[in-house]
């Protein structure tokens, strides 16, 4: 606390003017808000923005489904700001302004929008409207204005945003409908081609019957075979074989065949008898003979006839078809049965083989041509779906304008505020305190950065030893002083001096009002109750405070003259500050006169310490002339007050002119002692005002 109190007195002048400046500026607002500023009446109003229920549903084929919603509330969209964005535009502030009756008072169109106020509800479809106006029947106007307007922009909207997608899509319809006849003609082409229209279905159709097909043609074939074993069978019974067998029963069933056959048969057993009776050469053997000659040609006529491109070979003449059964032409029937039914078996087989081939080769044909069939389908299917989703999307935009731009309606007509807005000269005032309070602060802290207080960890960071802590001083008047107590303080500073080896010791500070001249006084007054004969050398020509404040004023006298000291109490004489012109003054250090003078009064009058209070390092040049003369710096600040660039920078100046800095005295230190003091109340261990 004490530390804030210090930072604020350190800086009263420009926190004072500060304060004193916005004290004023208050006043002033608080005096123009009540004389110049008019009442603000407000007109409000509610917009709702219904949920949006429009959605599109599609199907584009193997694509999927095109579906759309419509326009929904989410986190990361929320057509509310879009309507807000609408509602505050330029477009329609500029509408609202053209028809406003104080347009003229508005020469920039953001003075105007900023008498408008759009905000949407949290968790809500509703948009809260607010304007300002210099009165209620403007105020009402200028919103109905805006909410109009904005209906109007709303709907230039719709139209020019479904324009621009009809515009948009018509294009993109005429392309995709020449892409889809293409690829119609392309797949169809194909198609026609190869004969496949559905690869899947025709390939699992052909598979199928493929193998039914090889299922018949391996039981047909089996019992081909079988009907061929029964004929061969038979074949070998009868001796002959088919093609014979159907001859010879072809042939005994020809009937004039077998007529003849019996006449010749007749004749055979004609002739047997005559010749058994007569010779050859007989009449009637030779009349047999010649019948059945006849018989015989006859016959090969009938047999050539009958079959004419059978050898004899091949023809048994002896079935007989008439007359008794002959009991191979049972054999022979069923002979030629077998055959025929093995051959039509056989023929079947092939006819099956060759359905065999050919389904087999329309197979092979789908399995080259189905990868292109698939391309072609699948971007006849792509160009369909495209087709479909432009077409869907395109109908959706001209059923449902509002998709995009959802109609607006107006939940509560404008209403006017029945008590118009001031200002508040409570909320003028708490204004000014707060910009007093932050200003304050704010200056505090700018001040504090260019040229901050010296604090105990500056200190800290030096390497000259802190030789006392003195407690706040008041400076009274010389005779009380000189008759009071010395306070603890100085005394322990005294005790401190005494081990010091040089009996010269130059006061100083950074700047004025670091207290060095009363450290001087009140250490000069330590010593002498110490017993020690003290010369005080008040060296600040400038101002000459130790002088004044021992009631001697400058003493006239020339650079090189010899000044004499005067008595300040028994022990402590006082060299007044001569009266040297301030040009003058770095040439009476530098040329010695200073230096000699000092030596000479020492020597002469005895003094155990000489305490020459010197001005300020950061003020005058002449304390580093001293410097050199004085064996030891006592260096003084003060808490509180000292800065930390001037205290820095007095160092280095010391320290670059070869001074001996012997120590540090922190001046006007908060006192921790209490409840204890030596003999009479002190004076100058009261605070200081």
């Amino acid at each position: 606390m004490n530390h804030i109190v210090n930072i604020i007195r350190r800086h009263w002048m420009p926190l004072l003017l500060l304060n004193g400046v916005v004290l004023a500026a208050t006043l002033y607002a608080v005096i123009y808000s009540k004389t110049s500023v008019p009442p603000v009446w407000k007109a409000n109003a509610e917009l709702n923005l219904p949920q949006s229920t429009n959605s599109i549903n599609a199907s584009l084929g193997t694509l999927g489904q095109l579906q759309n919603s419509g326009l929904g509330f989410s986190r990361e969209l929320n057509p509310l700001q879009t309507q807000l964005s609408i509602l505050t535009s330029d477009t329609v502030m500029q509408r609202v302004l053209s028809v406003d009756p104080e347009k003229s008072s508005y020469l920039r169109l953001s003075d105007y929008k900023s008498l408008f106020t759009v905000s949407p509800q949290e968790q809500t479809t509703i948009i809260a409207l607010e304007v300002k106006a210099s009165s209620p029947e403007i105020a009402q106007q200028r919103l109905n204005n805006l909410i109009n307007i904005y209906q109007l922009r709303l709907n230039e909207l719709r139209y020019q945003d479904t324009s621009v997608r009809e515009e948009f899509s018509r294009g993109d319809i005429e392309k995709a409908r020449q892409q889809l006849e293409q690829a119609q003609a392309a797949l169809a082409s194909f198609q026609e081609a190869t004969g496949i229209s559905e690869a899947v279905e025709q390939t699992r159709s052909l598979i199928a019957q493929l193998r039914d097909l090889k299922t018949n043609y391996t039981t047909i074939l089996a019992q081909a075979q079988g009907s061929q074993a029964q004929a061969i069978e038979a074949s070998g019974r009868l001796g002959m074989n088919a093609q014979q067998a159907m001859n010879s029963l072809r042939l005994a069933e020809n009937k004039e065949y077998q007529a003849t056959r019996q006449q010749l048969s007749e004749v055979e057993t004609a002739l047997a008898e005559a010749r058994s009776r007569y010779t050859d050469e007989s009449p009637q053997v030779q009349s047999l003979l010649a019948r059945r000659q006849q018989l015989m040609q006859t016959m090969n006529q009938q047999l050539a006839v009958a079959l004419p491109n059978a050898a004899s070979n091949q023809v048994d003449p002896t079935l007989s078809g008439s007359g008794t059964r002959d009991s191979r032409i049972d054999m022979i029937a069923e002979l030629i049965r077998a055959q025929n039914t093995a051959s039509g078996l056989q023929q079947q087989a092939n006819q099956i083989s060759s359905e065999i081939n050919r389904v087999s080769t329309e197979l092979n044909n789908i399995t080259k041509n189905r990868a292109q069939l698939l391309d072609l389908q699948r971007r006849y299917e792509i160009a369909e779906g495209v087709y479909k989703s432009i077409i869907a999307q395109v109908e959706q935009a001209k059923t449902n304008p509002f998709n995009v731009y959802p109609n607006v309606q107006t939940l509560d007509a404008p209403t006017i505020d029945p008590k118009p807005e001031e200002p508040s000269r409570r909320v003028i005032a708490l204004g000014g305190i707060l910009a007093a309070l932050f200003g304050s602060v704010s200056l505090i802290l700018f001040l504090e950065s260019r040229n901050p207080m010296l604090s105990p960890r500056d200190l800290r960071q030096v390497e000259f030893p802190v030789l006392g802590r003195i407690s706040r001083l008041k400076r009274p008047d010389m005779e009380r002083a000189l008759s009071a107590e010395v306070p603890i303080d100085l005394q322990r500073l005294a005790s401190a001096v005494l081990m010091l080896e040089h009996q010269r010791i130059l006061i100083t500070s950074p700047t004025a009002g670091e207290g060095k001249t009363t450290m001087t006084l009140g250490l000069a007054l330590a010593l002498v109750n110490c017993g020690f004969r003290v010369l005080m050398v008040d060296g600040d020509l400038r101002q000459a405070e130790l002088s004044r404040r021992l009631g001697h004023s400058k003493t006239e006298t020339t650079m090189n003259a010899k000044q004499s000291p005067v008595s300040v109490s028994l022990g402590l004489d006082l060299i007044p500050a001569p009266a040297v012109r301030r040009e003058k003054i770095a040439e009476f250090f530098a040329r010695g006169s200073f230096e000699r003078n000092l030596n000479q009064i020492q020597s002469s009058g005895g003094y155990d310490f000489v305490l020459v209070d010197s001005p300020p390092v950061g003020l005058a040049s002449e304390t580093n002339l001293m410097s050199s003369v004085i064996q030891n710096v006592l260096f003084v600040v003060r808490a509180g007050k000292s800065d930390r660039f001037s205290v820095m920078d007095s160092f280095e100046q010391l320290v670059r002119h070869n001074a001996q800095i012997m120590g540090l005295v922190v001046n006007c230190v908060e006192s921790q002692a209490t409840g204890y003091r030596y003999g009479r109340q002190r004076e100058l261990m009261e605070t200081e005002a």
